[in-house]
């Protein structure tokens, strides 16, 4: 009997997968590519890039045991993230993301569902009340420090970079493409348990000292507004309701928004201009000329960021060159749909190459080059999608930008950025960089601009 069983259980079993690829077979799907060993290429967006140059802008590449497909287009990305967004809002449940994401807590790696929503709503509602009121005077003080010391620690800013260090890690990403492994023993594995132990018991402290002081009604900041829009854990955990999970994951969510992809980014911003003085000297001279030379103790508030146009059209050309997360996080379909012609069945895995799109040379003017005069003119260039687009975009954007502005303003307010003996950074990013594009490590000296400039001579 028990023989019979396994006999009738494997027919099932292969007769659901002939029965689901005949179906495939009936439908128009995207080009496939051939290789299985795209993930090894050591900058993956340009390579996705250059196979689009010979298959398309949308294609299908296998990634392990499974098809997925890849979007490098402005067009195809919009089409499938703005105009379709229900249908390619879901998140693939791979056993990285349930691992990092406290089983579906978080907002970046959690799937679509109405519980999703409500979160993504009370996140969003915390971070402009935050920036309407206590963000920006704190991103002020801190940048203040930095001009003013050798060294600034952030205990949680160097947690965040040993986690998505491990997270990187080969020995962790290939669970996502064959998930058995999982059950056999793995160092990376534990090195990302351990990432999140620590990462949590950061988060929990600083969620028990809000709520030990705490007042109903009254906001300090985020935390407090999230803590008091949730349930009070009572017995088993409700699934239709958000708890305090989901607080704990949101202030994960905005710390790695503000911190890791905001330095990168300012790290990108620094290596252009130590390859383009001529723009750095623009940038001070719209400074001086907005605030008077010298004026150290002057800012242009974020709300005000208009007054500094070249600021603002620099950030948007690092950010178009160098999108912190240039492949997105990949999304999976909900529902049956499809993309200018091509069927994209549900449970599909796609992935959005940001930084393809935005070297699409139907779209922008030598799109390799560091041009940020491109954002100046009105209408002259369509906007970026760094952050990505439709319900899938970065919540952290506001604070994000707010960050940069304010940091490069004051940086270059301070001081003039200068290669040690002449030794330019490299503006090719790390080789097999993971989910970040990070830069390859350099030194830059800042000299003071004047006489009542801070006195930090070198940084690396």
């Amino acid at each position: 009997m028990l023989l019979l069983g396994l006999l009738l259980l494997s027919l099932l079993a292969g007769g659901r997968l002939l029965w689901g690829q005949w179906k495939l077979r009936r439908l128009h799907r995207p080009p496939l590519a051939p290789g299985f060993l795209h993930l090894r290429q050591p900058n993956l967006p340009m390579h996705l890039l250059g196979l689009a140059q010979k298959l398309g802008p949308i294609y299908r590449l296998r990634l392990g045991l499974q098809d997925v497909v890849v979007l490098n287009s402005k067009r195809t990305i919009e089409e499938a993230m703005v105009r379709k967004w229900v249908d390619f809002a879901g998140r693939p449940q791979i056993p990285s993301y349930k691992l990092v994401s406290r089983h579906n807590q978080d907002l970046s790696l959690g799937d679509y569902s109405l519980l999703w929503k409500a979160h993504k709503r009370l996140t969003r509602s915390a971070l402009l009340l935050g920036m309407r009121s206590s963000m920006e005077p704190l991103v002020e003080q801190l940048t203040q420090e930095f001009c003013e010391e050798e060294t600034l620690v952030h205990t949680f800013h160097e947690c965040v970079q040993d986690l998505m260090k491990t997270w990187d890690h080969w020995s962790v990403q290939i669970l996502d493409i064959i998930p058995f492994l999982r059950f056999f023993p793995s160092p990376g594995l534990r090195r990302l348990k351990q990432a999140m132990e620590n990462r949590d018991h950061i988060v929990e402290k600083q969620l028990r000292q809000h709520k030990e002081s705490m007042v109903a009604g009254q906001w300090r900041d985020m935390t407090d507004y999230m803590l008091q829009g949730v349930q009070t854990p009572r017995g088993e955990e409700d699934l239709g309701q958000l708890l305090e999970g989901h607080v704990h994951m949101s202030v994960v969510d905005l710390f790695i928004g503000g911190t890791e992809t905001t330095s990168t980014t300012l790290s990108w911003a620094v290596a252009f201009l130590l390859h383009h003085p001529e723009f750095q000297q623009r940038l001070q001279e719209e400074l001086d000329h907005e605030l008077g030379p010298g004026a150290w103790g002057s800012r242009v508030p974020y709300k005000d960021r208009s007054r500094l146009p070249l600021l603002n059209a620099t950030i948007a050309e690092v950010l178009r060159l160098r999108p912190v997360v240039p492949l997105a996080l990949p999304h999976r379909t909900t529902r049956p749909s499809s993309i200018f012609g091509y069927d994209i069945p549900e449970g599909t895995v796609v992935i959005p190459n940001l930084q393809g799109a935005h070297l699409d040379e139907t779209v922008w003017e030598q799109p390799h080059e560091f041009r940020p005069d491109r954002f100046l003119a009105p209408g002259a260039s369509p906007s970026a999608l760094a952050f990505g687009c439709g319900a899938r975009v970065c919540l952290g954007e506001p604070l994000a930008r707010l960050e940069l502005f304010v940091v490069l303003a004051r940086l270059l307010q301070a001081f003039t950025l200068l290669p040690p003996a002449g030794a330019l950074p490299s503006l090719q990013p790390q080789p097999h960089c993971g989910v970040n594009l990070t830069v390859q490590p350099f030194q830059v000296r800042l000299q003071p601009r004047g006489a009542g400039a801070p006195g930090l001579s070198k940084r690396q």
